[in-house]
């Protein structure tokens, strides 16, 4: 605080202020460098209160005996000094009182900093982003809300989305903005109820704004447009559903024409006459239209998993080590290199389909003796000593699995890669044959899974519940 006199010129107008009194926040500043002010002038100890208009406060307290505020700064070595100056006229002269502001000053900056970049970064964002008050007017929309709307910001701010859309068409997104005021919790939509406007599809973000006390006074959305991403989705899903009809077509109409195939080549390889040059030609005829066959299979069984709810199953009382030891003493003789050795640990028995977990074991089977080196066994292994799971482990001491495939190891259409010098199959499959598998066990309760490393090999794991329910029949019943 400075008490301050008036010094007046000879036509009486004040030319500056002389201290009578200060406290020493008041010297300091005011007090020039040296810290001086009572018996001074304040223009020649603080020749920057004129230019920050501290001097024209004073001057006007003076002048109209009215107190007046003024909010000033001044240059320190320690750099720009914020002062509120509260000015009362008295006699001849006035009281400052001053009070420090620089500290409030510099969090008002920042948080106008902080303001001005979030302003730019909603008023710059492509997402819809808008906040309402909790009687659901809009007080705060950015440009991409307004598009949305197909409307100026002016004709949205201040009214609800029954008053923009109608009643009828706002009712969703009331219903949405309700269950989040009242739950307070934040929560996502996705479809073209929730967001701003009614001709697009949103995925919506929207949650509460609370005060220091707690209490709600508005609601926040963040709506991204996926209308395009959606779009492209269901055409994607429409062209898959068409491939897998037109797939599901193709193999059960060419069903008959192989199995005439068939029959006529198996009537003609029964004749003891046939020439041995002709027995041949029917033989492989024979061999492809087999292949042809299995290939069909897999395409029916494709189509059952994608299309039909699932692969069907006839469960009925099977030895999973008979169903090892057949398919086996099928697949071995074609690889006389890799020897398969089976391994049973326990009882076998369980209700599952046969023919279904032949397809399994062939196909598991098949891939460790096309992979494996020569001179590796093939390890088949049975665990059963949890009395309600069976377990099933296809080893082969082959090279690993690469990282980037086993994501999609399990997907249709696709195959495992040979390595660099691993000789190409006989007869390469459409890359079902994994992904039929996994729809087998999974249509029978179970679950699969696989290990692979330079160091162990590769090892498929099959676990089955020990006994399979089918759909729409009792366990242990054929359907």
């Amino acid at each position: 605080m400075a008490v301050l006199r008036s010094v007046r010129s000879e036509v009486g107008g004040i030319v500056d202020f002389e201290c009578v009194s200060a406290n020493v926040q008041a010297e300091r500043w005011l007090g020039g460098e040296e810290g001086r002010l009572v018996h001074h002038r304040l223009l020649e100890e603080a020749p920057w209160a004129w230019d920050s208009g501290l001097f024209s406060a004073c001057v006007r307290a003076v002048t109209r005996r009215a107190p007046e505020v003024a909010r000033v700064s001044r240059q320190s070595p320690m750099g720009t000094v914020w002062l509120q100056a509260r000015v009362s006229p008295c006699d001849d002269g006035v009281v400052l009182f001053l009070e420090d502001l620089t500290e409030r000053m510099a969090a008002e900056e920042a948080l106008r900093r902080d303001h001005d970049l979030l302003h730019a970064v909603i008023q710059s964002a492509t997402d819809a982003i808008y906040v309402k008050d909790v009687s659901g007017r809009y007080i705060l929309i950015n440009p991409a809300t307004a598009s949305a709307f197909h409307r100026a910001p002016r004709e949205i701010l201040g009214r609800t989305d029954a008053e923009l859309l109608g009643a009828e068409r706002a009712a969703p997104t009331l219903a949405h903005d309700r269950e989040v005021m009242n739950s307070g919790q934040t929560a996502t939509y996705e479809g073209a109820e929730g967001g701003p406007g009614t001709d697009r599809i949103w995925h919506t973000t929207k949650g509460v704004l609370r005060r220091g006390d707690g209490t709600v006074y508005g609601l926040f959305a963040i709506c991204r447009d996926v209308t395009a991403r959606r779009r492209q989705e269901l055409e994607r899903e429409e062209e898959a559903r068409f491939q897998e009809r037109f797939i599901g077509v193709l193999g059960h109409d060419l069903g008959n024409p192989l199995a005439a195939v068939r029959l006529s080549s198996a009537a003609l390889l029964a004749r003891d006459t046939l020439p041995p040059e002709i027995r041949r030609v029917v033989a492989r005829i024979d061999g492809s239209a087999e292949r042809m066959a299995r290939l069909v299979k897999q395409l029916l069984d494709f189509t059952r998993a994608r299309m039909a709810g699932g692969i069907p199953l006839r469960p009925h009382e099977v030895s999973m080590e008979d169903v090892c030891r057949r398919i086996i003493s099928e697949l071995e003789p074609a690889h006389p290199e890799c020897g398969v050795c089976l391994e049973v640990d326990g009882e076998s028995r369980g209700v599952w389909d046969e023919e279904r977990l032949g397809q399994v074991l062939s196909n598991l089977l098949g891939n460790a003796l096309q992979h494996s080196p020569e001179g590796s066994p093939v390890r088949v292994r049975l665990a059963a000593k949890d009395p309600f799971f069976q377990r099933v482990e296809v080893h082969n001491g082959g090279p690993p699995i690469p990282e980037s495939l086993r994501p999609r190891l399990f997907s249709p259409f696709h195959g495992v890669p040979l390595e660099p010098g691993q000789p190409k199959p006989k007869h390469q499959g459409l890359g079902l044959g994994l992904y039929i598998v996994s729809q087998i066990v999974t249509a029978h309760g179970g679950w699969l899974d696989v290990a692979s490393s330079s160091d162990t090999g590769t090892c498929f794991s099959v676990t089955l519940p020990r006994v399979t329910r089918p759909l729409g029949g009792a366990p242990g019943k054929s359907a």
